[in-house]
């Protein structure tokens, strides 16, 4: 009798919450490279897109934890993923990431 791989539910979530705590891992790093790069003097705008980026990277971590729990309960009993794709939450944050570097690039040209 050949024998049965075992399934592993919980390695979907895992990815998911993984690639959501990248991103927000990169809105920190974002915000970072803003105060600590030597554009100048470090003023209010700059100190403000570095809380921006960190108040992004908790959006990003809030959603990304919403979505892995969303996964979890899709597999309950089943041991299928079924549930809708995550196209809310993508135009969501890459619309976030897009004003953020436009608002990056507006402070780093301005001299602000």
């Amino acid at each position: 009798m050949p024998r049965r791989e075992l399934s592993k539910p919980g390695l979907p979530a895992e990815r998911t919450l993984l690639s959501w705590e990248r991103s927000s891992f990169g809105f920190l790093v974002g915000g970072a490279l803003v105060l600590l790069r030597q554009h100048g003097p470090l003023g209010p705008a700059r100190t403000l897109l570095a809380v921006i980026a960190a108040l992004l990277a908790l959006l990003v971590l809030a959603l990304g934890y919403r979505r892995t729990r969303t996964i979890r309960d899709g597999t309950a009993g089943t041991g299928r993923v079924t549930m809708s794709a995550p196209s809310a939450e993508v135009v969501l944050m890459g619309g976030a990431t897009v004003g953020f570097a436009v608002a990056v690039l507006a402070v780093l040209v301005s001299g602000a």
